[in-house]
């Protein structure tokens, strides 16, 4: 029960039929001319530098079934005469990303299925996939694919589900105020988690209780037979709680938790074991990715897996055949005997500490050099985020460091103002002088960690320096 008909589309988006039969069957949405399928439905949406009204034609020429519009004028204008206009189907609304909106809606209330949320500043793509791996030991799983967490990528991902997938585990990302609450709308989530509630997008947001609050908008938006998963190391987390009227699971290491983690060891090549202990259980995990964090990662996936009615063994499956996703504390080598860690997916000050501790007592023969690129969207917060870092960096077992970018000059400042060897620590205008300095610095037995906000784009460096030792 994948496809619309004409009819229910128009329902639904309160739309009104320009051009066209009412006999239309659809067997997917999208919004993608370029890849749009045989009798799809375009919905030209309108972003801040697209306007898919310019593609209706090219969708339909590829065999879109129709298309639904929100510019009656600039369609009529550019694209269609006289008799042509019976050849396709024109649906006419006043917002199309409403329109899909409401069909992603529509779609998901029809296909009763759990679903499970994830929000929070730090995890949510690991959480996810984590989730999905315990999920997926009992279920046919639906989850987002890469960062498709927004309000384009998270309704796709809904008209994606069939009556095949058993549970629907969706991350929800979020730059502003509101943004969580109209996800959670469309999602309707049974099962909502908040990993943890840190210092990102605090520009846009203003303040950490902004932050915590627009997190929050996930939980208030589950009903009363919801479940709410709590991080319960995290006081601004916790303090959501009594928004909440339905069941709650917390999970943790050093408070008390429904759900926990005991007799925490470091393993000797990679990752972490302990004890997870849960409805008066216990399983011995044995995680197999970089990162203590990625505990707490674990945990409320155990707490989904609970949730949904998964025993302890099937969980303790789920975690231990968890793969990291690229780009989040990523292990390699190169020229075989040089380690890079690449972490460059995302920072935040929460994140960015995390990383950089891990890094510090990680075991590697030879020294640690640290890459880092600014943390974006701090506002008023970037200058003393970015010191706090370079005083953090100085006090750790970190042997160079290495900054790039604008703000992340204050990390450098502050390091070398902290006692780190100012012949150890180097701040850089591109991506190539950092490729330069590497190439100059490294010796068999060093590892490399590097770690930047998305707009920094800190995966290049690992590019430039796998060229370069080519060349030379």
């Amino acid at each position: 029960m994948t496809q619309f008909t004409l009819e229910e589309i128009l329902k639904v988006t309160k739309g009104t039929l320009l051009m066209g039969s009412g006999s239309g069957v659809y067997p997917s949405v999208s919004i993608d001319s370029r890849t749009i399928g045989k009798d799809e439905l375009f919905i030209a949406i309108k972003g801040k530098n697209f306007d898919g009204h310019e593609f209706v034609v090219q969708a339909l020429m590829k065999g879109a079934g129709g298309a639904v519009i929100s510019d009656r004028g600039l369609i009529k204008r550019k694209f269609f005469h006289g008799g042509e206009s019976n050849l396709h189907t024109i649906i006419e609304v006043k917002d199309t990303l409403k329109a899909l909106h409401e069909i992603a809606n529509y779609h998901r209330r029809r296909l009763k299925i759990p679903v499970v949320a994830i929000t929070g500043s730090n995890g949510k793509s690991t959480t996810k996939e984590m989730s999905a791996s315990v999920a997926g030991v009992r279920f046919n799983v639906l989850k987002n694919e890469g960062n498709l967490n927004n309000q384009f990528g998270l309704p796709l991902t809904l008209l994606k589900m069939n009556d095949s997938h058993q549970v629907a585990i969706l991350e929800m990302g979020m730059n502003e105020k509101g943004e969580i609450e109209k996800l959670s709308q469309i999602a309707e989530p049974d099962i909502g988690i908040i990993t943890n509630i840190g210092m990102a997008h605090l520009e846009k947001l203003g303040s950490i209780e902004n932050i915590r609050d627009a997190k929050g908008e996930l939980i208030s938006r589950i009903g009363e037979n919801g479940t709410a998963i709590l991080n319960s190391d995290d006081t601004l987390v916790m303090e959501l709680k009594k928004w909440f009227k339905g069941k709650v699971i917390t999970f943790g290491i050093n408070s008390p938790s429904d759900i926990t983690a005991v007799d925490i060891k470091k393993n000797k090549d990679i990752g972490y074991q302990f004890i997870l202990k849960m409805d008066g259980k216990d399983t011995v995990i044995n995680l197999s990715c970089l990162g203590y964090h990625n505990i707490y990662n674990a945990l409320s996936a155990a707490a989904v897996g609970k949730s949904l009615g998964i025993d302890i063994n099937d969980i303790k499956k789920g975690i231990e055949s968890f793969k990291p996703l690229p780009m989040r504390m990523e292990q390699f080598m190169i020229d075989r005997d040089i380690t890079f860690i690449n972490d460059a997916y995302n920072a935040n000050p929460s994140s960015m500490e995390a990383a950089i501790k891990e890094f510090s007592i990680a075991d590697f023969p030879g020294e640690k050099f640290l890459v880092v690129g600014d943390m974006l969207e701090l506002g008023e917060a970037s200058e003393e985020g970015h010191r706090h870092i370079g005083r953090l960096v100085a006090s750790e077992s970190i042997d160079c460091l290495i900054t790039v970018g604008t703000e992340s000059k204050f990390i450098f400042y502050e390091a070398v103002l902290s006692g780190m060897p100012r012949g150890r620590v180097y701040h850089c205008e591109n991506f190539d002088e950092v490729a330069f300095i590497l190439d100059d610095e490294l010796k068999s037995g060093d590892c490399v960690m590097i770690k930047g906000s998305r707009g920094m784009k800190m995966e290049n460096v690992v590019e430039r320096i796998i060229k370069l030792r080519k060349v030379s």
